[in-house]
């Protein structure tokens, strides 16, 4: 039986991250997993249930599918099934030269975030086990893919605790604080404004 890797906890990620919010539950994972047609990693399904749709060190951006101010039929239209589309385009080149496939096919990338500059950060479905899946992200600025075993939390812990462009974005970050923010509109002179839901 593969050992369950070792990672930083839920509480350490929030203490990182400058988070003391919550969610507002909306649905349970039941709902969430028969829609998409399979399990998720216990970890992602962790971050989710203490942060709201958002962005960490506005690097990832993420909707959470159990929050009620998540329009789920969209996050599964345009989250999941749209980004899948796009990513299987063959006009697009996502997947030249890999050999990824796309969920439900076994093992196929299935999207969880972006980077808001094109990019985006997939679990490569296999093995069996959720707990054991890696992270794909995929680079617009370098046009290629990369891998991390660590799973969604050692992959948010990193791009906001290292330091240049030791992280799976391989992006220096160090000019942006490493916080978590709600949607947000930006005010000008690094001031945020919480959408309305959110305050």
């Amino acid at each position: 039986m593969i050992q369950p890797r070792a990672r930083h906890s839920i509480e350490e990620l929030a203490k990182a991250a400058h988070w003391a919010g919550g969610i507002k539950k909306g649905r349970g994972w039941d709902v969430v997993e028969r829609e998409i047609g399979i399990t998720l990693p216990d970890d992602y399904k962790e971050m989710m249930s203490i942060f709201p749709s958002g962005f960490f060190r506005n690097a990832v951006s993420f909707n959470n599918p159990i929050d009620e101010r998540t329009d789920f039929e969209k996050f599964v239209r345009e989250d999941v099934r749209n980004t899948i589309e796009v990513i299987g385009d063959r006009d697009l080149d996502y997947l030249e030269d890999t050999d990824y496939r796309l969920f439900p096919e076994p093992g196929g990338l299935l999207p969880w975030g972006n980077d808001m500059q094109g990019g985006m950060f997939c679990w490569l479905t296999k093995p069996d086990d959720p707990n054991q899946w890696p992270v794909a992200y995929y680079s617009q600025d370098l046009l290629e893919w990369s891998e991390h075993n660590g799973g969604t939390i050692e992959v948010i812990w990193e791009i906001l605790t290292h330091v240049g462009d030791d992280n799976i974005l391989h992006r220096r970050l160090d000019h942006e604080l490493p916080i978590f923010r709600v949607p947000s509109t930006y005010m000008g002179n690094d001031e945020w404004l919480p959408h309305a839901e959110y305050r």
